[in-house]
């Protein structure tokens, strides 16, 4: 038998889904957020935008290659399993208006900031971003 007698530790991590209509800058996103340019808020923000933001990957590619995805599990499956069948809705939804559709993951291993995310549950929604970060595994 063998004991772990050093530091040990309990990672975690949750996924995310984007939904956007063309680009959305920085600037864009801390007004969604409601996060002033003096803030003393604004680097966590620019950090969540740079993690949800510059690492999309399409969702059918995402779910297919997620570590979570079950064999011969659909994307609609895996979002109301992993999710919400009101997120599945809020994909449906943006898709037929024109959004692109992205997943994404945070990790609790990560930066203090990325941790504080992955331990939330929430979205964030305007007239051409939504980030639904609805999966809390905590």
């Amino acid at each position: 038998m063998k004991i772990k007698t050093d530091f040990v530790t309990n990672s975690s991590s949750t996924c995310f889904v984007v939904m956007r209509k063309g680009n959305v800058t920085l600037g864009d996103f801390l007004k969604i957020v409601g996060v002033a340019a003096n803030s003393r808020f604004k680097d966590i923000y620019e950090e969540l935008f740079r993690l949800c933001i510059n690492e999309e990957t399409p969702l059918e590619e995402a779910v297919r290659v997620h570590r979570w995805h079950k064999c011969g599990e659909s994307v609609e499956e895996f979002v109301k399993r992993i999710f919400s069948v009101e997120t599945w809705n809020r994909i449906e939804n943006a898709r037929k208006a024109g959004y692109k559709v992205y997943m994404g993951d945070l990790s609790s291993s990560e930066t203090a900031v990325e941790c504080f995310f992955c331990t939330e549950a929430f979205v964030i929604e305007s007239d051409k971003f939504i980030l639904d970060a609805t999966n809390d595994g905590w």
